[in-house]
């Protein structure tokens, strides 16, 4: 089985978590290999970048999966 899909098994069992360490821990792999999965999530439509501007007027950004990228309680939309 692959770390790709091996993170998609993952993202099903837990749909609200997605971040560089969760990919790490759940994995069990390194920085640099977690990094380049979240690129492939990214392409293969797993995950998509969402947004909000924050309290200070800053941009911040996190990764939701499809379907799940809107949270009235977070305000995050997708990018």
């Amino acid at each position: 089985m692959t770390d790709l899909q091996q993170l998609r098994q993952a993202l099903q069992a837990d749909p609200d978590a997605f971040c560089v360490s969760w990919i790490q821990r759940r994995l069990r792999i390194g920085y640099a290999r977690a990094c380049r999965l979240r690129d492939e999530a990214l392409q293969a439509d797993m995950v998509v970048r969402v947004t909000r501007v924050s309290a200070e007027g800053r941009n911040e950004y996190a990764y939701a999966q499809p379907g799940r990228e809107q949270s009235e309680a977070l305000e995050w939309f997708r990018a």
